[in-house]
Parts: structure tokens; sequence; C-alpha cells
């Protein structure tokens, strides 16, 4: 073996190697765990052999023991996402399946603490560190890629969404006449669905039914709830700071709306990006089934978090409805609602489909540039939901 070659060459884990200073953690890391040894062993041994318990309980005072190095303290019942990050950079330099093993360990790990009351740390600090290694491991909901600015403003130029955000704060001009609750005039309906590329005709007797996301040209309506697709980009905008409201008046705000007609640079980046999360978040919030029921807006959410991950669904799965009798005795009565919830989720997936904010294939994804809007959407529909 060549002398360069010898210099590449690793014992194990970086963080167990003596010169790089971790070895001295390893006896006390084993002491602090030593309370609750029986108990993760028991844990352990609930989701695999005996053997690879003890493997992985050794796997994880390695782990534990470069983590205290890493923090100049041994803290075994929590974790700490600054030093954890360059952990995680340390397994990626040795192999990519490396990290995400260590990943699924360290995950086990802390649900353990979790589930046995053993976390010591915030439920803030908690959340941060397990999004991280959930994301190192593959199994995180939302995995937001880094991008340059150049490659940022091209995907964001692509999308269908910008030029419709553009095209209806074009239309609302210097300004429009609103209701008191911020809603559009019914003169201005027709108007501005044709400004997010809608053809209807005012109709104000037209029956108050649910509509969907793209109508048949000429469809009568009565109210701006019948526009869905009107009603996302208008929350949006006004979420996003591109419209505001004043003395019954809708004006645009013109350092927001400059930024989004923008091509290029920080500001163009972030209105879009404040837009894309307001959509996401309207349409899964407006996502219920009859009498307020959220399985829609789940399967939805769930569908689109996998979507944005490494691991995207496959469509024909996705959207597959069970037959009677496929499923078991046990599930035989998820039927009526996988019935309605899984054409429902379909429905929102194929209406961001085409704003461009998702893709089907062979595989749901949602575009690279998206995945941090949608990770922020998720979470407020999560809170809003739960609330």
């Amino acid at each position: 073996m060549s002398k360069s070659a010898k210099s590449k060459s690793r014992s194990g884990h970086p963080g167990r190697n003596p010169s790089a200073g971790a070895s001295k953690f390893e006896n006390q890391v084993r002491e602090a765990m030593r309370p609750y040894a029986a108990q993760l062993r028991a844990f352990f041994n609930q989701r695999h052999s005996s053997t690879d318990t003890e493997a992985g309980i050794e796997g994880l005072v390695t782990l534990l023991t470069v983590h205290a190095r890493l923090r100049n303290k041994v803290a075994a019942s929590e974790l700490d996402h600054d030093a954890l990050a360059i952990q995680f950079t340390d397994l990626r330099a040795i192999g990519d399946e490396v990290a995400v093993a260590c990943a699924s360990m360290l995950r086990e790990f802390m649900l353990f603490l979790a589930e046995s009351g053993r976390w010591s740390s915030s439920v803030e600090e908690f959340k941060s560190v397990f999004d991280l290694i959930s994301a190192q491991g593959g199994d995180s909901p939302v995995v937001v890629p880094e991008l340059d600015e150049a490659s940022a403003d091209a995907r964001w130029a692509k999308l269908p969404m910008v030029g419709t955000a553009r095209e209806l704060l074009g239309w609302v001009g210097s300004g429009r006449q609103v209701t008191s609750n911020g809603l559009l005039m019914q003169s201005d309906l027709v108007a501005a669905a044709a400004a997010v590329g809608l053809v209807v005709q005012l109709d104000p007797v037209a029956d108050a039914q649910p509509m969907p996301w793209i109508l048949r040209p000429g469809t009568g309506i009565a109210t701006m709830s019948q526009l869905p697709k009107l009603g996302a980009y208008w929350d949006a905008l006004l979420r996003a700071g591109a419209l505001v409201i004043r003395d019954g008046k809708v004006s645009p705000n013109s350092a927001v709306v400059e930024a989004l007609f923008a091509e290029s640079g920080f500001g163009a980046r972030g209105a879009k990006d404040l837009v894309a999360e307001g959509i996401y978040a309207h349409l899964l919030l407006n996502a219920v089934g009859p009498d307020a029921d959220h399985t829609i807006v789940q399967m939805a959410a769930a569908l689109l978090s996998k979507a944005g991950s490494a691991n995207p669904p496959p469509t024909a799965l996705a959207f597959s409805v069970p037959d009677p009798g496929d499923l078991g005795p046990e599930q035989a009565h998820l039927q009526p609602m996988l019935e309605q919830a899984v054409p429902g989720a379909e429905a929102l997936l194929r209406a961001v489909e085409s704003e461009g904010m998702v893709r089907i294939g062979k595989h749901i994804r949602v575009p690279r540039v998206l995945r941090a809007p949608l990770e922020r959407a998720l979470t407020r529909v999560a809170e809003e939901i739960l609330s």
C-alpha cells in the first residue's frame, strides 16, 4: 500500500481513534448510561435480535463518546444539535451508509429517552435534534437541499405559480375594494379569476357547493369560496405581505411586489418562497372532508412530506384505494375512510401539480427549491390542526 493510501485509511469511526481525543470520554459515557442500561437494552430488544441489540448499544457508546468529545461534556440523556451536525460531517466522510446507520441508531435512542422521560434538554432542542437525525437517515418528512443562488433563481423562474402570482398582482394594480372580511367584491370575481387562469361567469344564484381547483370554462360562481385557486393565491399574497388591506381597499406592497417580480437575488427568492408556503398551507387547511373531518388533510400532508423526502412515494401506490376485502379483519374498518381520503388527497396533489408545486410521474416529488416553504407549511398546518 502506498504512503498516500495509508494516510487516508481510518480505523473505525474517527472519534474512536485515541489521537482524536475521544477515548478519554468512553468510560464516563458508559458510567452515565449505567442507570438506564437495562431499560435501554429491553427497549432495543423489542425491535431487534439480542445480537443486534448488543452491537447497537456498543455502537451507541461510540457515537456518544464522539459526541462528548465534540461538546467537551458528557451528557448521555441529551444531544447537541451543533455538535451532532459536525459529527455527521465526519460520518458522511466515511460513507453515506455509515451515516444512515448511525442516524437510525441515534433516532431510536432519542425515542427511548423521550418514552422513558429521560430526555434532559428542552422540547425545542429535542425537535431540532430529531429533525437533524431524521434528515441524515433519509427519514425526514422533508429534505431541504442547499442550492446555489443561480440554480435557485433558475428553478423559481420555471414555476407556473410565480407567473400566476404576478398576474394576480398585476390585476390588483393600484388597488381594489374589498369586503369587510378582506374578500374580493362579487363584481370583481370574474376578472380576478381570469388573472389566475380561470374562465368563469357570475351567477348570483349559483349553488354554493365546493368547486374543483380547475373549473370548466363558463362555470357559474357566486362567491369567492367557489374559486379555491383564486382563494389560495389571494390568501398567500396577503400572508406574504405582497398585498395590504387598509380602509376597505387592498393595495400592493411595493417593496414585496418588486421582489416578487425580480428574477434574481435573496429578496426575490424570499418573496416567492413565502407565497409558495402560503399556497401549500391554504390548500391543506381547506382540504377538509364532511363534518370537518381532517383525514384528507392528514393524508395529503403525509404524501407531500414523503414527496419532499429522499424516498418519494410511488404514485400508483399513493393513489390506490384497496378493494373491499383486501384489508385484513383488523383494518377493515378503515375502508370507508380510505375511499374518501385517498381521492381527496389525490385531488389536492393534482391541484398543486398544476402550479408546478409537485411533480407526479412514476413517483410523487416536490421540486427541490420548494422544500423549505413546504416544510414550514406542514409545520403550520400541524400546529393549527392540533390546536
